[in-house]
């Protein structure tokens, strides 16, 4: 299962499989978000048959960018550099990815 999982995400994202691991991490570590997060979860329940209705976190943030977020890119960008990781967004880590298609359900970890 573990190997199909990394194919999927790595056909979603176009990065390499071989960078992939069950540490990484969905929305942080390859940057998927928005509505992108959205349709990679969709794709993911329908290919593997996970019922994704348990799921109470929040793993993406809003599509798009706003006008405040222009104004205040300088901010996040050194937030960014100085390793600051956004405390609103839960972690999807690859592993629970995994889990979740064994269990046919959505597993939270």
């Amino acid at each position: 299962m573990e190997n199909e999982i990394i194919k999927f995400i790595s056909e979603f994202t176009s990065v390499k499989a071989e960078k992939i691991s069950p540490s990484t991490l969905i929305n942080i570590d390859l940057g998927v978000d928005g509505d992108d997060g959205a349709e990679f979860l969709e794709e993911y329940a329908k290919r593997f048959n996970v019922d994704l209705d348990p799921i109470s976190e929040i793993y993406f943030g809003p599509e798009g960018s706003s006008i405040l977020f222009i104004i205040l890119w300088p901010y996040y960008l050194v937030r960014w550099l100085l390793g600051y990781k956004t405390n609103d967004l839960a972690p999807l880590p690859v592993l629970q990815l995994i889990k979740s298609a064994e269990a046919g359900k959505w597993v939270s970890m």
